[in-house]
């Protein structure tokens, strides 16, 4: 009996669909992911450490396929990269994201979650279990020979390396430094996407700090007349297209001891400078600035100085005594340290024999800055000088010097 129209068209159906369930799925194998750490690194904070890390991979269609959590406890006493053992089908561009030492598992599922994520800092050196990294791969396209697919991370911070250069400086300027600061230093940053602080609210009120013992490296003359390197750390401020008032800058404190001024006792000589001349930051980027200190300090080029912390240095110092002896065959300096230069300074040479002409006991020839003078004796007896500093000094002294005694 021959099978009606409906039998088979229900025969046709039952054949297309076993022909279309048995038809071969690609085959998944394993490959090996190696997040590698950064390829340099420093003392503080750690810059190769990784103490957790996460990874994401997403089929071109954007469906999750596989996500993966490397907990502090399956990391501790490891210090080598992250290798993972995925299951991929070949020639496929997946694309991968990972990130590391963020400290807790981040709950996100999708592209768009991961684009949008902000990582927050609790305090500005929040680094003691690693500096937080990222990475991003657009295309892990395994090939026939593919079998490890190395996903290199890139640290979310930029690092500041300071150096001071006293080739310049005048020899009777001292300048210590004790503090050195990030300014405008963020408090999160984007893990997968560009990022900077979009408003006040987005950055610490006092960043990355050095200070005290801290700065001495900036202090000590290592290479000729240039300090030792001090490095700070913040997040990533890309302004390139924000706005100036959130742009990051570098701060430094320092003593200051010239002829002229001096800070007061807590008070400082504050050096500004923006980090770049867009105002901006980026991660994983290291930015060498070399502080040319040059005449008495206070005119450095591109830094913006504060000088409300100097105060006009008062000094009347009589050299070498009030009483001194010589011979007079001797030819014998007496002078004042006077500050600030301006001051105005008279000097009155005197006998102290009111009846004797100063002519008759010595010569004399003032110092070129008007400050002391040199007594060129003709005979034995007792030689005076008076010394008088005007406003804002507002001092005087005799100095007596004896002649053959």
């Amino acid at each position: 009996m021959e099978p009606s129209r409906k039998q088979n068209h229900l025969i046709l159906s039952i054949f297309l669909l076993a022909s279309c369930t048995s038809m071969p799925q690609p085959e998944k194998e394993t490959v090996t992911l190696s997040i590698e750490r950064p390829s340099t690194r420093s003392a503080d904070p750690d810059e190769y450490r990784i103490s957790d890390c996460q990874v994401w991979v997403f089929h071109p269609s954007g469906l999750a396929e596989e996500q993966h959590y490397i907990s502090p406890r399956e990391r501790e006493g490891a210090t080598g990269p992250v290798r993972l053992s995925l299951r991929l089908v070949r020639n496929i561009p997946y694309r991968i994201y990972a990130c590391a030492n963020l400290g807790y598992r981040l709950p996100l599922r999708s592209e768009e979650e991961l684009r949008s994520f902000r990582f927050h800092l609790a305090y500005p050196d929040e680094y003691s279990r690693g500096m937080p990294m990222a990475a991003y791969l657009e295309e892990a396209l395994l090939k026939e020979e593919t079998e490890v697919i190395s996903l290199p991370l890139d640290r979310l911070m930029g690092r500041i390396d300071l150096v001071i250069d006293r080739e310049g400086l005048d020899p009777d300027v001292q300048l210590t430094f004790r503090e050195a600061r990030i300014g405008a230093c963020p408090r999160s940053v984007q893990p997968f996407d560009r990022s900077r602080a979009e408003s006040a609210e987005g950055l610490f009120s006092s960043g990355f700090v050095k200070e005290g013992s801290d700065c001495d490296i900036l202090n000590r003359e290592i290479r000729g007349r240039e300090s030792g390197t001090l490095s700070l750390y913040l997040l990533e401020n890309d302004q390139s297209a924000g706005r100036e008032a959130l742009s990051s800058y570098l701060e430094l404190k320092a003593e200051y001891l010239s002829p002229d001024w001096e800070t007061s006792p807590g008070e400082y000589l504050i050096y500004r400078f923006y980090l770049a001349e867009n105002h901006f930051l980026q991660r994983n980027t290291v930015y060498p600035i070399t502080v040319r200190l040059e005449g008495d300090a206070l005119h450095a080029e591109g830094w913006n100085l504060d000088r409300e912390g100097l105060r006009e240095r008062i000094r009347f110092e009589l050299h070498p005594a009030a009483f001194n002896t010589c011979t007079r065959q001797e030819h014998y300096h007496i002078w004042c340290d006077i500050s600030p230069s301006r001051t105005p300074v008279e000097i009155e040479p005197l006998a102290y024999d009111e009846d004797e002409r100063v002519a008759a006991l010595y010569d004399y020839t003032l110092d070129p800055d008007g400050h002391g003078l040199t007594i060129h004796p003709h005979k034995g007896g007792t030689a005076m000088v008076y010394i008088k500093a005007g406003h804002p000094v507002d001092r005087d002294t005799l100095a007596m010097l004896v002649i053959d005694p």
